[in-house]
């Protein structure tokens, strides 16, 4: 691969002779060979020329060729180095050694060996170059695939969004109150998932749970779904499938596989009266366990067309009064333990959001600017 390639020497020696001698030697095996009588000649030739090797005499006056060594390490020379001497001291072959020295002659020199040292130091400084533009290479092509896959996965986050909005907005067509009420379920579902400890690697699922756990009234009909009064015995019935019509539908999503079987059991109770599969205690999935308690707080503190509000602390005395029944005894306590006033906080920020959304919506479909003085006016309309 290198035959070709002949290295750039140069030489530093305060001997004449021993330069001339070293010169001549290399001249046929170079493509350039500088003599230079100190290390401050050859800092002068290093700043104006390119070379691969540096040959010199470890003991000169002045600066050593060991000094020369130092510098090179420590300021990251792209060369070999090579020193010479005739009094070898041990402590100053290791501390060369330690300095990455590329290799030692000891004088008087041979030629053979000489040309040795130059071919074996030549060929491993061509190595490591390789090596370092073939690791540049490969950090480029590293980051030009991070940045392909950076872009991959937005794309996929982007197609995420997309598919929940769609669902969601299909919820929407089907009854309006269902998917407002999916919304703070999943707020408040998300605030005491964290209070208890859930897994954060498995919240996004747990809240896409939340959001979509009434995806399956869509294939409710409109007789059942939409009925004022209290639902039949034999309605009640049909009603209790969009559990597990929820899953099926998400299950062939494969984003929302792992949020379909939290969406089955979210109708479970921890006494195992629940439907659809009667599951009890910790067979119950953690996320099913935790929902429970949103959405009997969402139930609860939302006006009905039969029936006003009881409000938070009538759904508190409630969960209180079901623990052990319909909820999980070890998560009512950190249920409890959250006041009144933030539960209320975050009812009011996802209703202001919803707001901000839809009044968006509608603005961009009718063309017409959403100014301050405009959200103050629509404000008042709905007031």
């Amino acid at each position: 691969m290198f035959a070709n390639l002949k290295p750039r020497v140069l030489i530093v020696d305060d001997e004449p002779q021993m330069r001339s001698a070293l010169r001549e030697a290399l001249l046929p095996r170079t493509s350039i060979v500088i003599a230079t009588a100190s290390a401050h000649e050859a800092l002068n030739a290093i700043e104006a020329g390119e070379y691969d090797i540096i040959i010199s005499d470890m003991y000169m006056p002045g600066a050593s060729g060991l000094d020369l060594l130092h510098l090179a390490h420590r300021s990251h020379w792209d060369i070999a180095v090579i020193l010479m001497t005739g009094r070898p001291k041990v402590e100053e072959v290791v501390a060369a050694m330690r300095l990455q020295v590329s290799d030692f002659l000891f004088k008087p020199l041979s030629i053979e060996l000489l040309h040795d040292a130059v071919d074996r130091s030549f060929h491993r400084l061509l190595s490591r170059r390789e090596a370092r533009e073939y690791r540049c290479t490969l950090e480029v092509s590293l980051d030009r695939r991070t940045l392909d896959l950076e872009t991959a996965l937005s794309y996929l986050e982007s197609n995420y969004a997309a598919t929940l909005n769609s669902l969601v907005a299909a919820l929407d067509a089907r009854e309006h109150e269902t998917c407002a009420h999916s919304f703070r379920v999943r707020a408040y579902t998300a605030h005491l998932a964290r209070l208890v400890g859930y897994p954060p690697s498995m919240l996004p699922q747990l809240e896409n749970a939340a959001l979509l756990h009434d995806i399956g009234k869509i294939a409710i009909s409109d007789t059942i779904l939409l009925k004022r009064g209290k639902l039949t015995e034999e309605e009640f019935l049909i009603m209790k499938q969009h559990t597990w019509l929820g899953q099926e539908m998400l299950q062939k999503i494969s984003f929302l596989q792992p949020a379909a079987k939290i969406i089955r059991h979210h109708h479970e109770r921890f006494d195992g009266t629940g439907y659809p599969d009667q599951l009890a205690g910790d067979d119950i999935p953690l996320g099913s366990r935790i929902f429970a308690f949103a959405d009997t707080l969402d139930a609860m503190t939302s006006d009905r067309c039969y029936r006003v509000a009881p409000g938070v602390q009538a759904a508190r005395e409630e969960i209180i009064r079901c623990t052990g029944k319909q909820f999980d005894p070890h998560l009512t306590p950190i249920f409890a333990d959250v006041s009144n006033e933030t539960w209320k906080q975050i009812r009011q920020q996802i209703e202001d959001e919803r707001f901000v959304e839809s009044t968006a919506a509608w603005t961009a479909e009718t063309q017409v600017p959403l100014t301050p003085a405009r959200v103050e006016e629509l404000v008042s309309r709905l007031a």
